[in-house]
């Protein structure tokens, strides 16, 4: 190739990288072994819109077992992250872009699910099965003030463990996993609870083992069914069920785009090389399943999603004792087609994850 074509072929791909920049964001993993790590998007002259790479782990002595993280928002010109530690009964507040820790707060023993959104506000709802209830945390002045109140299961409700809740503006929505009824057989029950009072509003119940994902621009949270293997679609406020779909006995994680257009959903008991990850598409007339993929190993437990692009970005987390594997795949919006794409590790037993 002639010098002046070489030249001009260096012209177009500086001005191509100019012109599509890499996705700013990145994936948070939880990992229960006792750290945080962290997946971005790293951009090469194939690839300008940015290849999904593992780039740094958060770990010290004062992270024993983290469980979930949640995006939080920006308070005063910082972005903030927010994950729980079971062992050391804490929640702990980040600057995102640095990874530093501003605050934290002791919580209520035995943390599990927990869930905040930047158009949620400065919140952060946590699920104690430990103290039977659940702890909403107020992030005040930029991150470094965190006050906190707590719900407590009523007595009917003890047999119980509050597991999964997601929240909106007004409510907070708690799951309590495996109620004894009648005859042996167990349930599940789903609790609306005001965030102002603290009170029960309403509650419904539902077969053992539910998750929940609230698209947080939509009128409707959706709840999953790990028995059942049903999808439902719960409308906020009202709990009225809008549609249903069976996708797999053995649905657990699930997540989506934030209008709630698409939802996607792991199968926990899928073996490696079994469809265990489900796309669905959300229409007027329904639950349509879009797609489904086979990943390389098992236990796919919770899942997020990066749903800005045409093409989105998941990352499906694969739990339990020394396992450090996540899976990457790509979801596109007008082939509604799944791929895997790649692994990454993470630190040991990756658990709860977000996109951020």
């Amino acid at each position: 190739m002639k010098m002046k074509n070489l030249m001009m072929v260096g012209i177009l791909g500086l001005g191509l990288q100019a012109t599509i920049a890499a996705p700013v964001g990145e994936f948070a993993v939880a990992n229960r072994g006792g750290s945080v790590s962290f997946f971005n998007y790293e951009s090469t002259f194939a690839n300008p819109l940015g290849e999904l790479v593992a780039a740094s782990d958060l770990q010290s002595t004062a992270v024993a077992e983290p469980m979930y993280i949640t995006p939080l928002g920006t308070a005063k010109g910082q972005r903030l992250l927010a994950f729980a530690d079971r062992t050391k009964n804490k929640l702990k507040v980040l600057n995102a872009d640095t990874k530093e820790t501003l605050s934290e707060v002791s919580l209520s023993k035995g943390a599990f699910h927990q869930f905040s959104h930047p158009l949620v506000g400065l919140l952060v709802a946590v699920a104690t099965d430990g103290d039977k209830g659940m702890d909403l945390i107020e992030v005040k002045e930029d991150g470094h003030k965190l006050t906190k109140r707590h719900f407590t299961l009523p007595e009917v409700l003890t047999s119980g463990n509050p597991h999964d809740v997601v929240m909106d503006r007004q409510f907070a929505y708690l799951t309590v996993k495996g109620v004894q009824g009648q005859k042996e057989k167990k349930f599940d029950v789903l609790l609306q609870i005001s965030l102002k009072s603290l009170k029960i509003v309403k509650a419904e119940s539902f077969s053992e083992d539910i998750h929940l994902f609230n698209p947080v621009r939509a009128g409707f949270f959706v709840v999953v069914e790990e028995e059942t293997g049903m999808l439902s679609l719960i409308q906020k406020g009202t709990l009225k069920v809008l549609a249903q779909k069976k996708v797999a006995e053995g649905v657990h994680g699930v997540t989506g785009s934030e209008n709630g257009h698409f939802v996607f959903a792991t199968d926990i008991d899928e073996k490696a090389g079994s469809p265990a990850v489900y796309a669905l598409e959300v229409t007027k007339k329904g639950l349509t399943i879009c797609d489904k993929a086979a990943l390389n190993f098992p236990t796919a437990h919770n899942i997020a999603v990066d749903d800005r692009n045409e093409n989105m970005t998941l990352v499906v987390t694969h739990s339990g004792g020394q396992q450090t594997q996540n899976s990457v795949l790509s979801f596109s919006k007008k082939s509604r087609k799944l791929n895997l794409n790649k692994d990454l590790r993470s630190g040991v037993n990756p658990f709860g994850l977000t996109f951020f």
